[in-house]
């Protein structure tokens, strides 16, 4: 990670930042009166004021926008610490806009595995700007990061631009996201440390602006120590208004094994974080998407781990899209484009809910059909908690199947 910077370095951040919002003009005026409002997406009357501690509170985030129906290729988290986790997986997602306090709040229940693999988070908070494929013109943070994503001319182990047979600079493309995807903002957080008193496992996070044409802002926002296995964390940033907490001891949700994958449904615990909307520039009314997934420690080889998530049974992505590693300066992930891969790989304020909002619909699919009496079926034994068990006898059997069979159908 980044070393902090000095005041002075700092104080050029804050007054970048606000330069770039002026850059927007009406943009960037956070319209946030109560005409905006509704209680199923956007907090109003009561601002949320729960505690930052990577433990889901159901009554204010409500259900989730995205569930996981993918097994994880980057190991099942079996520990059960709330620091320390030996997998990582993303079951769902939950995001709130709260008017009031002027923040966006997104819990992602699941695990960060603690050996500095990646969870790379991406907003698009701005109607008509950011970039749909990424670039390497933006802010250098966590060690080039996220220039490593994006498109650019390749270079050798010189740093020399590699030449096509024609004597031309070959380009690697950058990540792309969903067609109506455009990122404005990224966060991007990582785990790791050896656990012992003068080494203690530590959340570390950077964000950075995602401008049009490139350039902007990018700041490293400090850390969080886990003072035990059992304590929680705090990434409370000063400068720029940012929280993080994670929780790392669930031991539900999705399994590790691609033909018993589980659900991400149910699931409570995770990384949860706290964005000042004066950051994403929010125009107070539009959508707000969030596309999120796990990445190696170096930023270049994507898991199937995808919020919204990836179809079932997909292999991790790598740099290819298929689980191959290319990795460079830029282009890395080349291969990886989320417009042509089926379903949305994001999750938005204003999206249908998931889970519980759809009794029966365990992958996620927004129908209730064989597919989720697979998965009942897979699930068949004990398995207190399990998202299979619809009817809480602390086993799945034939009482879950007859429930989903009579839930059949399309959500509402």
């Amino acid at each position: 990670m980044k070393s902090a910077v000095g005041f002075a370095e700092y104080l050029y951040l804050i007054l970048s930042f606000q330069s770039m919002h002026l850059n927007y003009g009406e943009k960037m005026k956070l319209a946030l009166s109560a005409s905006f409002c509704a209680p199923f997406m956007i907090c109003c009357a009561s601002t949320l004021a729960q505690s930052i501690d990577g433990v889901l509170d159901e009554d204010l985030y409500g259900n989730p926008k995205f569930a996981q129906v993918v097994h994880t290729g980057f190991g099942n988290s079996s520990d059960g610490a709330n620091s320390y986790a030996n997998g990582s997986e993303l079951n769902s997602g939950f995001v709130r806009v709260d008017s009031t306090s002027g923040h966006l709040y997104v819990f992602l229940s699941g695990n960060l595995e603690s050996n500095f693999n990646k969870l790379d988070i991406f907003i698009d908070s701005v109607a008509g700007e950011g970039q749909n494929e990424l670039r390497s013109d933006n802010p250098d943070i966590d060690f080039n990061g996220l220039n490593k994503m994006g498109r650019g001319t390749a270079l050798d182990a010189q740093g020399n631009p590699l030449l096509d047979s024609e004597g031309n600079p070959i380009i690697y493309a950058g990540l792309k996201f969903d067609t109506v995807f455009a990122a404005d903002f990224c966060l991007m957080t990582t785990i790791g440390g050896s656990g012992s008193a003068t080494d203690p496992l530590t959340q570390y996070a950077n964000i950075s602006q995602i401008l049009t044409n490139g350039g902007g802002v990018g700041a490293y926002i400090g850390n969080g120590s886990f003072s035990g296995p059992t304590a929680t964390n705090l990434l409370d940033d000063v400068v720029y208004g940012c929280q993080l907490s994670l929780n790392n001891s669930n031991v539900a949700g999705v399994s590790g094994d691609s033909n018993n994958p589980g659900s991400g449904c149910g699931v409570l615990t995770g990384i949860e974080m706290k964005i000042p909307l004066s950051l994403l520039s929010w125009d107070g009314s539009s959508d707000i998407k969030i596309c999120a997934f796990i990445n190696g420690q170096n930023h270049d080889y994507v898991s199937n781990q995808v919020a919204g998530s990836l179809p079932p049974s997909t292999g991790n992505l790598g740099g290819d899209g298929v689980g191959g590693y290319l990795g460079g300066s830029v282009g890395a992930l080349r291969g990886i484009n989320f417009s042509a891969i089926e379903g949305d790989q994001f999750f938005s304020v204003f999206g249908q809910d998931a889970c519980g909002f759809c009794f029966g619909d365990l992958d996620g699919s927004t129908e209730v059909d064989s597919g989720d009496v697979s998965l009942v079926l897979l699930e068949t034994g004990p398995c207190a908690g399990c998202p299979a068990d619809l009817d809480g006898s602390g086993e799945v059997d034939s009482g879950d199947v007859s429930l989903v069979l009579l839930s059949t159908g399309s959500c509402q």
